[in-house]
C-alpha cells in the first residue's frame, strides 16, 4: 500500500517530504475508525506515526486542524459508520485505553460518540492530545489569512525549528500553491513564489528530518504543479493509486455488513458470489464511486450490475482520465474459434492466466485496411485474457472536457497525464490506440503543427513494470506514417496482419451477421462466394446486412431473403478503390515478421508476394511504389 512506502522512508530517516498523487479524493480504510477521506486519513496515520500536532492547509481554509466530529458526521452522511463488537470481558488495560479514547472523543468539537461507537481494544489516542509545549494548537496562527503569507511561512518555520513536539503538515490543492507556470521558476517576490520556494528549502532541511517533523503534498495531475517538485530526488513522488480488487471486494462487504438498517442496500448488493463477481466488474471506479452505485441501485430497488453500472463506468473513466479514455466492452469466443488470429489471442490470454509474462507482449500492432476486424481483435483478446478494454483518444477528440487551469497550451499533454494514471490504476487493461499514425497531437491554435509524440506516454508505453498489466495494441492502415515509438524494439514486436478475407472467409462472415434473421436457407456462396466481392471486408458485411434488414422493413418483413442482400450488394459502394485498398494491405504486409499471424487464405493480389513461409518484401515494396505513383502519394 502507498502509505508503507511512506512509512519505510520516514522510519530509514531517507525522506521527510513526500508527494502524493492521483487518487487524493477518495475513501481509504484506517484500522480503527474504518473508512475516512482521503485528507482524513493521513492524518490519523501521521497521528499513528507519533506525531503529536497534525495540521492541514490549503489556501481556501488556511491553517486547519483534525475534526474528530466532521469526519464522524461524513461517515454518517454516506452510512459508512464501523460498527464495533463489545466482548464483555476486557483486559485492565484495555478498559483504560477505551475511557481515556472515549473521554477525549467527548471533549471533541461537535462529536456525537458515544461508549458503544468505540472498540475498547483498539482504541487510539486522539489527534493534537498529548502535545509537548504550551497548547501550539491553540496558537493565533491558525487564524490568520489562508493566503501563503510572511506571516504564515514565518509561524511555519517555527513549528519546524522546534523539537518538542512532531508536527505533521498536509498540503492539498497543492497545485494552487505550485502551479505548472514557467514564470514560477523565475526571481520574483510575490508570496506565491516566496512560498514555493520554501517548500523545496523544506525538503532538503535535514534539520526538519532530524526532528521527525513530516510533511505532504497532495495534488491528483502531477501536471498541474510545478516540475522542480516532481523532479526532486528530496521528495519522493508517491501515487495514490484506485482500489485494486480486494480493497473494491472488501468495502463492498463492508456495506453489507454494516447495512443492518437498510435490508434494501443488502438486496442491492446480492449474494456473496455477486458481490464477488461485482467487485470484479467496478474495476475503474474508485470507493467514493462504489458507493454512489450501490447507493443508486438502492434507491431504484435493483441489484447493481447490468447497463447502469457499464454507464456509470463509462463516465466515471472518462472523467478521472479528462476524456482521453473511453472504456469499450469486451468479446469472449463466440464465433472465432476459425479464425487465424485466435491462436495468438489466447495463447496471450493463456500466458496472463498462468503469469508467464514469456507469452504476454508489452505491445502489439494490429495492421491491415479499414474494416479488417483490428478494433474487434483487441476487444476480443482483452475478454479472453479478462482484462479491460479502453480505447486513447487524441487532442481533437477530447476538447468537450479538457481543463487547462494554467493555460499554458498543453491541455492535451495535461490530460493525457491523468489518463496515463488511470490506465495503471485499472490494470489488467488493453490499451487500444486507433490510427496511431496520428497520435503525435496537434495545437488546437495552430492544429497543421505537429507535435513529439507525448513524453508521459511514451514513458507508460516504455514501462517494464507494466508488462503483464497493461498491454498497448496499436492499430494502423497506413504503418509508413507510425510515430518511430512504435518501431521501438522490445515493446511493438508483436505484429498481427489483418487483411480482406477470402470467399470462404466472406461466405462465414456473412453467416454470422445474418444469423437469426432469415426463416429461408440463404444462398452465401452465390452471394459473396465470386471474385466479385474480392475485397469486401467485415465491415463492409456488415454494413450490407444492416441495409439488407433496411430493406426488408420498407417491405413489411421482419426476416431477410437473399433477394434483399443481392440488392444491398448491388448497390454497395466500397470507401476505398482496389488500388487504395491493395496499397494499404500491402503496407501492412510488409511489417509482417510473423507467419502465422497472416491469413492463412489470402487474396490474389497478395498471394504472389508470399511463398510458404517467406515474404517477398523486395516485390512488396516494387509494388508498392508503382501504386503510389498511381494515386499520388509518397512513402
Amino acid at each position: 500500500m502507498f502509505w508503507e512506502q511512506i512509512k519505510r522512508h520516514y522510519d530509514a530517516g531517507s525522506a521527510h517530504q513526500f508527494l502524493l498523487h492521483f487518487n487524493v479524493q477518495d475513501l481509504l480504510r484506517d484500522d480503527v475508525y474504518g473508512y475516512l477521506p482521503t485528507t482524513e486519513y493521513l492524518m490519523e496515520q501521521l497521528n499513528v506515526l507519533g506525531c503529536e500536532l497534525i495540521m492541514g492547509y490549503n489556501t481556501s481554509q488556511g491553517i486547519h486542524l483534525p475534526n474528530i466530529g466532521r469526519w464522524q458526521a461524513t461517515q454518517k452522511m454516506l452510512e459508512v459508520v464501523p460498527r464495533y463488537e463489545k466482548t464483555g470481558a476486557f483486559h485492565f488495560q484495555s478498559i483504560a485505553t477505551w475511557l481515556q479514547a472515549l473521554r477525549h472523543f467527548r471533549e471533541a468539537e461537535d462529536a456525537d460518540i458515544n461508549e458503544h461507537d468505540i472498540d475498547p481494544q483498539v482504541a487510539r489516542r486522539r489527534i493534537n492530545t498529548t502535545l509537548a509545549f504550551d497548547k501550539p494548537h491553540e496558537d493565533p496562527f491558525m487564524h490568520i489569512d489562508p493566503a501563503p503569507s510572511d506571516e504564515l511561512m514565518e509561524r511555519l518555520n517555527h513549528l519546524f525549528r522546534q523539537d518538542r513536539a512532531r508536527v505533521g503538515l498536509v498540503i492539498t490543492f497543492l497545485e494552487q500553491l505550485a502551479p505548472n507556470d514557467p514564470s514560477l521558476g523565475s526571481a520574483s517576490n510575490d508570496d506565491l513564489q516566496r512560498f514555493f520556494n520554501q517548500m523545496q528549502n523544506w525538503a532538503s532541511d535535514l534539520e526538519i528530518r532530524k526532528r521527525k517533523h513530516i510533511i505532504l503534498l497532495l495534488t491528483h495531475n502531477t501536471f498541474d504543479i510545478h516540475p522542480n517538485l516532481t523532479v526532486n530526488p528530496e521528495i519522493p513522488l508517491i501515487e495514490i493509486p484506485f482500489p485494486d480488487y480486494e480493497q473494491r471486494r472488501h468495502f463492498i462487504e463492508y456495506l453489507h455488513d454494516i447495512s443492518d438498517l437498510s435490508s434494501q442496500t443488502r438486496a442491492s448488493l446480492g449474494s456473496k458470489p455477486n458481490r464477488e463477481s461485482l467487485a470484479g466488474e467496478t474495476i475503474g471506479l474508485n470507493l467514493f464511486g462504489i458507493h454512489d452505485v450501490v447507493k443508486q441501485a438502492e434507491s431504484s430497488q435493483q441489484k447493481v450490475r447490468g447497463e447502469p453500472l457499464v454507464q456509470y463506468r463509462r463516465e466515471s473513466i472518462k472523467t478521472f482520465s479528462h476524456g482521453v479514455l473511453e472504456l469499450g466492452e469486451t468479446y469472449t469466443n463466440a464465433s472465432a474459434d476459425g479464425w487465424y488470429a485466435m491462436w495468438t489471442i489466447k495463447d496471450i490470454a493463456e500466458g496472463m492466466r498462468h503469469r508467464d509474462l514469456r507469452r504476454v507482449p508489452r505491445g502489439m500492432l494490429f495492421l491491415g485496411p479499414p474494416g479488417t476486424g483490428k478494433v474487434y481483435a483487441a476487444k476480443l483478446l482483452a475478454g479472453e485474457a479478462n482484462m479491460t478494454f479502453v480505447q486513447l483518444r487524441y487532442a481533437s477528440q477530447v476538447g468537450e472536457v479538457t481543463v487547462n487551469i494554467n493555460e499554458n497550451g498543453n491541455t492535451y499533454e495535461r490530460n493525457l497525464n491523468a489518463a496515463v494514471n488511470f490506465i495503471r490504476g485499472i490494470s489488467p487493461t488493453v490499451v487500444f490506440i486507433d490510427e496511431i499514425e496520428q497520435a503525435s497531437p496537434r495545437t488546437a491554435t495552430h492544429p497543421e503543427e505537429q507535435q513529439p509524440f507525448p513524453q508521459s506516454l511514451v514513458n507508460a508505453i516504455s514501462d517494464p513494470s507494466l508488462h503483464g498489466r497493461v498491454i498497448w495494441v496499436g492499430a494502423s492502415s497506413r504503418p509508413d506514417l507510425m510515430p518511430q515509438i512504435f518501431r521501438r524494439y522490445g515493446i511493438f514486436d508483436t505484429k498481427l496482419i489483418l487483411l480482406p478475407p477470402i470467399a470462404e472467409g466472406r461466405i462465414e462472415i456473412l453467416k454470422i451477421f445474418c444469423q437469426g434473421q432469415a426463416d429461408d436457407p440463404l444462398n452465401f456462396r452465390e452471394l459473396v462466394g465470386d471474385s466479385e466481392t474480392d475485397g469486401l471486408t467485415s465491415r463492409d458485411l456488415f454494413m450490407i446486412v444492416q441495409r439488407a434488414n433496411n430493406i426488408a422493413r420498407r417491405n413489411q418483413r421482419e426476416t431477410l431473403t437473399d433477394a434483399d442482400l443481392r440488392q444491398a450488394l448491388d448497390d454497395f459502394i466500397p470507401d476505398y478503390s482496389p488500388e487504395m485498398q491493395l496499397f494499404m494491405g500491402l503496407l501492412a504486409l510488409r511489417e509482417a515478421n510473423s507467419r502465422i499471424m497472416i491469413p492463412d487464405g489470402l487474396l490474389p493480389p497478395y498471394q504472389e508476394f508470399v511463398d510458404g513461409n517467406r515474404i517477398d518484401k523486395t516485390g512488396i515494396n516494387r509494388r508498392l511504389m508503382e501504386l503510389s505513383n498511381q494515386l499520388g502519394l509518397n512513402i
